[in-house]
């Protein structure tokens, strides 16, 4: 372990700074299994960097102990590290601490002298269930709608921060509609409402999307008018539309008056689809 201690450890999330060292640490905790903008970031650090991956297979949840090994090896196959070593234990409280900072920074000042409070008794009473980090906040934001009923205020604001970070690593499975011209939802679509104007995020009040781009490779943010609102329903449910169909069927759908025209609804249309919210090859 003497070579391990002067490696550079990297953990998540991550800035997209390269460290200088030819050699970087990187936990399991931290990358097993992930899909989306962060396997993106470890595939650029893989052509970069020397990785040194550090298990911790003894520390994590024995319920997920065997979809853990099974993760962690289909992992190390697309990852390829130059090396692989048990890492030193964790002092998981700490890291779990660390990471509701990264995670929740506006939510956390928004509550104040309470933050702390709320975050140690939510790892107090909910037990750890995952090999990432990361996925111990799932259950944070129903955990403050069961502590602050109806404020909106920080409900939506702890809601608009979990969504992002779990875009962030979730492994999306069908990225595109696989037959030609049939257009589909992009499936990491989440859509956050705010019910009132919110001063902490600077966003009016309205529906927003979120989905990862694969051809930006980011998470990309999108407020939703009613037009928009209408494409993504009429898409939900894995329905199946050409680009001409769903451009029928939103004209039809549409109650507006007046109704936008063919050519707005169009480039309303091609604008979801370069933000990657609605994908396909449009026939």
């Amino acid at each position: 372990m003497s070579d391990t201690t002067r490696t550079p450890q990297l953990v998540f999330p991550w800035n997209g700074v390269l460290p200088d060292a030819d050699a970087i640490a990187l936990r399991d905790i931290d990358i097993v299994g992930v899909g989306a903008f962060r396997r993106h970031q470890l595939e650029i650090l893989s052509k970069n960097k020397n990785l040194i991956v550090q298990t911790h297979g003894m520390q994590i949840p024995e319920q997920v102990s065997s979809i853990y090994q099974a993760e962690l090896l289909r992992t190390l196959e697309w990852l390829r590290p130059f090396r692989v070593e048990e890492g030193e234990r964790l002092n998981l409280r700490a890291e779990q601490e660390r990471v509701f900072e990264s995670l929740f920074p506006r939510t956390r000042k928004h509550l104040g002298v309470a933050a702390n409070r709320l975050r140690d008794e939510y790892l107090e009473n909910m037990e750890w269930s995952s090999w990432l980090l990361q996925d111990h906040w799932r259950y944070f934001v129903g955990y403050l709608r069961q502590k602050f009923p109806g404020q909106a205020d920080i409900l939506e604001l702890a809601h608009w921060e979990w969504v992002q970070a779990w875009i962030e690593v979730q492994p999306f499975d069908g990225d595109s509609s696989e037959e030609p011209g049939v257009l589909a939802l992009n499936p990491s679509l989440q859509v956050v409402i705010l019910s009132r104007d919110n001063l902490v995020l600077n966003r009016d009040k309205g529906m927003y999307a979120f989905v990862y781009s694969g051809a930006k490779n980011t998470v990309v943010e999108r407020p939703l008018d009613v037009v928009d609102s209408l494409f993504i329903d009429l898409l939900q449910e894995d329905r199946k539309y050409s680009k001409k169909q769903l451009l029928e069927m939103a004209a039809i759908s549409l109650k507006a008056t007046p109704q936008p025209s063919s050519e707005a609804l169009e480039k309303k249309f091609l604008s979801l689809v370069s933000e990657d919210i609605i994908k396909g090859v449009p026939a």
